[in-house]
């Protein structure tokens, strides 16, 4: 494991974060004590107050919700980037009256520290959720993998071996599948190559707004091709051998996960197809795949305990 030093903590909080927090307390002052503004007549000095005001409701937001690590902290941090961008040069325009060069660099300036701002924030807001999160997604992963071992415990060699369909896979490639899909991340956790992204931008943009929470939420898979390194080969010989795959391979991702989360909870690893994750979110990914493959493993092999059943019967 590579070894990864701690953050330097103040009160509980990373040192870094608490200038992060002081910043934004400070323009969420200003702005509420600034509002309603004295003397100020014309659209344009109003609608530039009313931002700034937005600009201050929404920074004071994100240091709540940077410390309760809640998600929608992330929405906040956008919002205010995108009112930064608005409001700076209207105010230079509107009601310093300045040239439209200064407008221009007030344009730019303001892009340029919401970019940073953007960054920084969202590495906080992760790092924040992250810790809040961590047990209880780790139950649900651990919930989720019990049921799959059990199932494929209980299997008989026959339905091990089998596939449902000549494309689809048997219950011995499925766990390989699974087994790889756990030594993947628990590498990338490492410090180990990532896995490519295979969507461009927009397709990337759309899985991320559309698909991911509906994943997240249990939905089932679109049909897509697994990457080629976790892709299976014949998998392992028997049942009992690929519960003891499947406990190895996803007790050291947990574990190589935990570390990871502890000492830098705001990292992302990369999934092929909804690109980068925070780690809350791999663990739920990773609870809900193995879901999806769970319930293609119990739909495959309810035709031949049916034809078992019959047998028996006759």
């Amino acid at each position: 494991m590579m070894r990864l030093p701690r953050e330097l903590m103040l009160f509980g909080r990373p040192l870094g974060e608490w200038p992060y927090l002081a910043l934004l307390c400070l323009i969420a002052s200003y702005a509420l004590q600034e509002f309603p503004p004295a003397g100020v007549r014309g659209a344009v000095p109003w609608a530039v107050a009313v931002g700034q005001l937005a600009i201050g409701v929404t920074a004071l937001g994100i240091v709540i919700t940077t410390l309760t690590g809640r998600i929608v902290g992330l929405r906040l941090l956008w919002l205010m980037a995108g009112l930064a961008i608005i409001v700076a040069p209207l105010a230079t325009w509107g009601v310093v009256g300045a040239p439209a060069a200064d407008v221009v660099i007030a344009a730019f300036g303001a892009m340029a520290a919401s970019v940073g701002v953007v960054w920084y924030g969202r590495r906080r807001l992760h790092a924040a959720v992250t810790r809040r999160v961590w047990p209880s997604v780790l139950a649900e992963h651990a919930a989720a993998a019990d049921e799959y071992a059990a199932t494929i415990g209980g299997l008989m060699a026959a339905q091990w071996s089998s596939r449902p369909a000549p494309d689809g896979w048997s219950a011995a490639e499925i766990t390989d599948h699974l087994a790889r899909t756990y030594s993947q991340y628990a590498g990338e956790s490492r410090g180990k190559d990532s896995l490519r992204i295979q969507l461009g931008f927009v397709r990337l943009l759309l899985a991320r707004t559309f698909v991911k929470p509906r994943l997240l939420n249990g939905a089932p898979f679109p049909k897509a091709r697994s990457p080629r390194a976790l892709r299976p080969t014949v998998g392992p010989e028997t049942p009992a051998d690929g519960v003891a795959l499947f406990r190895a391979t996803g007790e050291a991702c947990v574990r190589d996960l935990s570390i990871l989360a502890e000492r830098r909870p705001h990292r992302q690893l990369v999934h092929p197809f909804l690109g980068h994750l925070p780690l809350y979110d791999v663990v739920r990914f990773a609870a809900q795949h193995i879901r999806h493959h769970h319930r293609q493993l119990r739909a495959a092999i309810a035709p031949s305990a049916q034809e078992e059943r019959h047998d028996h019967a006759s």
